[in-house]
């Protein structure tokens, strides 16, 4: 009698990573960067630019501390001021973004109080403009992760019933969107109150190693969470509402005054690199 032996299936193989150095100044990342008028958020695995559009709407970014979620933040923003949109920065700490203090255009938040206050007239302004259909000037609001979080949470401006800061980022999320707003909150775990309402309002999520309870708080329970990819800076799960899903590897900007030379950049300069790139292929 013959004995067959059983072969092991043989392990899936690892996922296919992107390119690991997308800079927006140089190489690849200029280059993807140049395809549109939109921020770039990265490239994957196959070489495509992956763009942060509008109908991307907001992005939720989940990192452990030292990922690359202040990078992606600082890229983005960068990119959004040489595009000619208006760029909040949430930074209670005040240091993370010091590459924008004092540009044109540019709003910077870090005592929480005002950011509060500040909120509540983003929401204001949102759910006025969603009201009447009027699309305002492009605004791309950041939320910084360090510390920013547990504020709005916790934070209260004044004594009257407008709740805590997290209500009014929340009617922004609502209702920002219709009025032009586009929000990227970046933060080690998502705030509990918001776990609930993840699938909802936001539509980009970007997560790097995510746990199961992260998973779950983004509201990705009915999609199969990936195998471990291991921690690189900057190497996100890209993940859309269509069900789109990919790894990305996102751009970076190596110093605060790189970022700031490129956020002055005007849109028309902008648009004369796009076409000395295409006058070229």
């Amino acid at each position: 009698m013959k004995l067959f032996s059983r072969r092991r299936p043989a392990p899936p193989s690892p996922p296919r990573l992107p390119a690991r150095e997308v800079d927006l100044t140089h190489g690849v990342g200029q280059a993807a960067a140049r395809l549109s008028e939109h921020p770039l958020i990265g490239v994957d695995a196959e070489g495509a630019a992956v763009h942060l559009t509008p109908r991307d709407g907001h992005v939720l970014a989940v990192a452990p501390p030292g990922m690359g979620a202040t990078e992606l933040l600082r890229s983005l923003g960068a990119q959004a001021l040489a595009a000619g949109q208006q760029v909040d920065i949430l930074d209670v700490h005040h240091h993370a973004h010091a590459w924008a203090r004092g540009l044109e255009h540019v709003t910077y938040v870090d005592e929480p109080d005002q950011l509060h206050r500040h909120l509540i007239g983003l929401a204001h302004q949102a759910r006025g403009r969603a009201e009447k259909g009027q699309l305002g000037p492009r605004r791309l609001l950041l939320v910084e992760n360090d510390g920013t979080t547990q504020v709005l949470l916790d934070h209260q401006a004044d004594p009257r019933p407008n709740g805590v800061a997290l209500d009014a980022l929340t009617a922004v999320l609502a209702h920002g969107r219709l009025a032009g707003i586009q929000v990227v909150l970046a933060c080690r775990e998502l705030p509990g109150p918001l776990s609930g309402l993840a699938r909802d309002l936001f539509s980009t999520r970007l997560l790097i190693e995510p746990s199961e309870r992260t998973w779950l708080r983004a509201g990705l329970s009915d999609r199969i969470r990936p195998r471990s990819t291991g921690f690189h800076p900057g190497l996100w799960h890209h993940l859309t509402r269509d069900g789109t899903h990919r790894l990305v590897q996102a751009a970076r900007i190596s110093d605060d005054a790189t970022a700031a030379d490129f956020a002055r950049r005007t849109p028309d300069q902008r648009a004369a690199a796009r076409s000395t790139k295409e006058s070229h292929r």
